[in-house]
């Protein structure tokens, strides 16, 4: 028998601040981008490198309320959730297109207020580590 999880926990600061949206039912939805940052080291030189992820968030419901009227960008939030897939077809190409997102069922802001200008959006391509 195999096991699978589908589990998320991250840490990141809001590269913009939430705006609350409503689906056709009613439901409301917030989406968002959250820079999530981490050292890492390059292992001949012991050189350190600060590379950020930025990483797409729905949340869903009275979670997304209430974010929508507490989160501001550049604050640090601590995110659980799962992650989920969005498939479409791209109106130019005809092409089948999709992305993979957290899907966050809670959220609470961290000790740390975060930056206050948040990380602007840069490929995570860094030829020094690799990636």
């Amino acid at each position: 028998m195999s096991m699978q999880l589908n589990r998320v926990e991250v840490v990141g600061n809001l590269t913009r601040s939430p705006e609350l949206c409503f689906t056709s039912d009613g439901t409301p939805i917030v989406e968002l981008s959250l820079g999530v940052n981490e050292r890492l080291r390059n292992g001949k030189d012991k050189e350190s490198r600060q590379i950020t992820t930025f990483v797409d968030v729905q949340v869903w419901g009275k979670p997304a309320e209430n974010l929508s009227k507490l989160a501001k960008k550049g604050q640090e939030i601590f995110l659980e959730g799962a992650l989920r897939q969005s498939i479409w077809k791209d109106k130019d190409t005809e092409k089948q297109r999709s992305k993979v997102f957290i899907r966050a069922d809670s959220w609470q802001f961290t000790q740390h207020k975060g930056p206050e200008k948040a990380p602007e959006q840069e490929p995570r391509h860094d030829p020094a580590f690799g990636l």
